[in-house]
């Protein structure tokens, strides 16, 4: 019995090794090769923008400033301590300059007229041959002299810095003044 034990384990080895040198295959790799390319392009635009509008400010003339009473579209001043502000047709203003405007004559003189309808006169002239600075000397029981700085005239506008002292109380403004 053991001889046949020992015949039975040979035969059993026997199959095992030779299913397995049966069942094991050899294989071949392969080789699969992908072919890349590789395309660069370089779009390059180059644009170039010529503005061939020059807008030129029209310097401010006395025949401007005369052709037209000036009332104020919006002003932002400092009187003393306090802020002043006014914009035509505005909601917000602490004061109103409805009914205010100036007018310059080709004879240097002039007129103001105050909110109320008051109207006084005053004499005016540039100081400066650019016309960029205007002084006017207001004619009341006490006199007031008023400077007009960086004047600009654009758009139909005057645009300009204004200060004064009057009764001891120093202003300061930026005003725009359309016709009347």
């Amino acid at each position: 019995m053991l001889k046949q034990l020992f015949y039975f384990s040979s035969f059993v080895t026997f199959v095992f090794l030779f299913s397995f040198q049966v069942g094991v295959t050899s294989c071949t790799k392969t080789k699969t090769i992908i072919d890349t390319v590789v395309k660069t392009k370089i779009d390059t635009v180059i644009q170039t923008k010529t503005d061939t509008l020059q807008e030129k400010d029209t310097s401010l003339t006395a025949a401007i400033l005369t052709a037209n009473s000036w009332k104020l579209q919006e002003i932002r001043a400092l009187s003393g301590s306090n802020y002043i502000f006014y914009v035509r047709g505005g909601s917000n203003n602490t004061q109103s300059f409805d009914n205010e405007f100036i007018t310059f004559h080709s004879n240097n003189t002039g007129t103001y007229q105050d909110n109320t309808g008051t109207q006084s006169s005053f004499t005016w002239n540039f100081t400066d041959a650019s016309n960029k600075k205007l002084v006017w000397l207001w004619n009341l029981p006490s006199p007031v002299t008023i400077t007009w700085e960086n004047i600009s005239y654009d758009d139909g506008a005057l645009r300009y810095t204004e200060y004064f002292t009057q009764f001891g109380v120093s202003v300061l403004s930026s005003a725009i003044r359309i016709p009347k």
